[in-house]
């Protein structure tokens, strides 16, 4: 993708278009750089230098293609034209969503999206593009937001004198939709608002939810919420930050068999969503008195649902049988707007735990060593005995666990 930028360009053509539509803002923004190049325009024909291209009919309107799909937008070419005069082809979009063209520029100069080309009409978006030696990867990428579906207007003008055609195809992001299961899914905000995708847990167990790419890269930051089924309760019960150096561009939430709605929004152009579901088989007890015993080498697994407080907890018990070092291994994947899991022991006829420790996403796992102090002087080891184990919810955290007794 082309990275020139010439001021002096902007400036010519700014009075180009300002000529042409009366009020037209003369300011183009600079291009964003699409991290998702990969994924970009599929190009359908290997145009060269020097190719003579025939003029689209002037009232075809050209269907921009969901990038979800598996079909191949077509590469459109336009009518010539050059600094006397601004051409336009229409452009469609079904819905909500981000618009991604692929501009190969016969000449030096900018495009713009307008939702109508009546006189005074501004620009959604505005662009300028470098000339291009039509070779399958020097194009430009011009991603505009809108905020409904319909037919649009994709103008091209030009700061040369000699008249020349351009070439683009149309994909669009959509804002919202049914991703299925572990399945990268383009998609897109638009302004303040969330766009909403669809998951389903089939059993108790946990999502995962990640984002495996966005047009601003290590920069991209998404506002995450989980919606019920009618999107009318949020279980993060705040909103969650997923960036690469708070969260890695992933969180997760434990909930039971259900629909939910994964509420994103962000500034950036468009990303990829995906998301999984695991289910978990838990065996744990409800209070102390219903603890399940964990024998040595053994591992549970078990989940804290979104939709419980903290006041819900896990018990599992280990019976010490000779004095001995105890390790217990502990391993979260958990999400939220805030807190995390905290793991307390305690000693069989005790109230208050004799130790505990908590786990957020930034320290989501560790050896815990269970000793006994004797005099204020800790032996190094557990003496004889049965002991509880709790896991409950701090904060509004939820997710997973592993717990071993190594």
């Amino acid at each position: 993708m082309k990275k020139s930028r010439i001021i002096s360009v902007v400036l010519t053509l700014a009075l180009v278009l300002t000529t042409v539509f009366a009020g037209t803002e003369g300011v183009f923004a600079d291009t964003a750089k699409d991290k998702i190049k990969a994924d970009g325009p599929a190009i359908g024909a290997n145009f060269q230098s020097g190719t003579i291209m025939k003029a689209a009919e002037e009232d075809i309107i050209v269907p921009a293609v969901n990038l979800n799909s598996k079909s191949s937008a077509k590469i459109y070419p336009t009518v010539a034209y050059s600094s006397a005069n601004l051409i336009y082809t229409k452009v469609s979009i079904p819905k909500a969503g981000t618009f991604n063209f692929g501009i190969w520029a016969g000449a030096p100069g900018a495009v713009g999206l307008y939702s109508s080309i009546d006189a005074g009409a501004k620009p959604i978006k505005t662009m300028e593009v470098s000339q291009s030696d039509f070779s399958n990867d020097d194009y430009d990428t011009f991603n505009v937001k809108v905020s409904k579906g319909g037919t649009y207007y994709l103008v091209f003008g030009s700061t040369s004198s000699t008249p020349a055609q351009s070439a683009f195809d149309a994909y669009y992001a959509p804002a919202g939709g049914t991703p299925s299961k572990n399945v990268a899914y383009y998609g897109s905000s638009i302004g303040s608002t969330y766009s909403y995708y669809k998951a389903k847990a089939t059993a108790t167990g946990y999502l995962t939810i990640s984002f495996p790419a966005g047009t601003d890269g290590d920069y991209s930051k998404y506002s995450v919420k989980l919606m019920n089924s009618n999107k009318s309760k949020n279980h993060f019960k705040g909103v969650v930050t997923v960036d690469k150096y708070g969260r890695n561009f992933i969180t997760y939430a434990g909930v039971p068999k259900g629909t939910y709605y994964i509420g994103i929004k962000t500034t950036e152009d468009y990303y990829k969503v995906k998301w999984n579901f695991t289910k978990v088989s838990e065996n744990s007890g409800s209070t102390r008195a219903k603890a399940k015993s964990i024998y040595k080498g053994n591992t549970k697994k078990g989940t804290i649902l979104a939709t419980q407080t903290s006041k819900n907890a896990d018990w599992y018990k280990i019976k010490v049988n000779s004095s001995q070092l105890v390790k217990l291994a502990f391993t979260t994947y958990t999400g939220g707007y805030s807190g995390g899991f905290r793991i307390s022991v305690y000693s069989a006829g005790k109230t208050k735990a004799f130790g505990s420790a908590d786990f957020y996403y930034g320290d989501p796992a560790d050896i815990l060593s269970l000793t006994t102090k004797i005099n204020g002087i800790d032996t190094g080891r557990l003496q004889k005995g049965t002991y509880y184990i709790k896991i409950q919810k701090y904060g509004s955290a939820s997710g997973f666990y592993k717990l071993q007794w190594k």
